[in-house]
Order: C-alpha cells, then sequence, then structure tokens
C-alpha cells in the first residue's frame, strides 16, 4: 500500500464511477481498477461492490476511505512543514559522465554551478 493507492481509493469515492475518478487521477480506467483491486487483496477485504452502473462501498471500504482521508490530509501537512523549512541543499555534488559526453556537456556545465 502507498500514497498513490490511497489518493486512488479517495477519488473513486468522491466520483463514484472509474472512469471520472481514474481521469482526476491523471491514469487509465484499468490502472485504477487494478490498484484498487491490488489493495483489496493486500488488505484481505472487499471495498467495493462492483456492479454494472454503480460503485459502492462497503462498510469496511467506507471505514478506509475515511481513514485515508484522514493520511492524506497529514502527508499535505508533512510537504507542507517540509517545504517551509526553505533550507537548501548543500554539499558536494559528484557527476559521472561517459568520456564520450564528458568534453561536450562539461564545458556547459561547470559555468553553472556556483
Amino acid at each position: 500500500m502507498n500514497i498513490r493507492d490511497l489518493e486512488y481509493l479517495v477519488a473513486l469515492a468522491e466520483h463514484r464511477h472509474f472512469r471520472r475518478a481514474a481521469d482526476s487521477c491523471h491514469v487509465s480506467q484499468p490502472t485504477l481498477s487494478g490498484q484498487i483491486r491490488k489493495l483489496e487483496d493486500e488488505l484481505g477485504v472487499m471495498l467495493l461492490e462492483r456492479t454494472s452502473r454503480k460503485v459502492l462501498f462497503t462498510q469496511a471500504g467506507l471505514l478506509l476511505v475515511e481513514q485515508a482521508r484522514t493520511v492524506l490530509r497529514e502527508v499535505k501537512v508533512l510537504k507542507e512543514m517540509a517545504s517551509q523549512q526553505g533550507e537548501a541543499m548543500s554539499g558536494p555534488l559528484h557527476i559521472g559522465l561517459i568520456p564520450t559526453v564528458g568534453p561536450y556537456l562539461l564545458p556547459q556545465i561547470i559555468p553553472t554551478l556556483p
């Protein structure tokens, strides 16, 4: 299970439609559907009752959607906290190039380094 899986689950809960949820996540419908199935397999519980017309969440699915929303909110807070620290990366930078490309790229790269 990863953050992306939780995003797919929440999108499906919000849209109640596989294609629209997939579109909102910028993935194909089969990708979203497959990831939801993998999540169900990993958790060992059915999250959805699949019908030809509707997406219906099971009781377990509804509970997991609410928890996924909480987790995603906390992930957002974590990312915001990290970005507010604003410390620039520092330290040595090691660049590796193959000999045939080095003479062409290094003269362009070196002047741009601080």
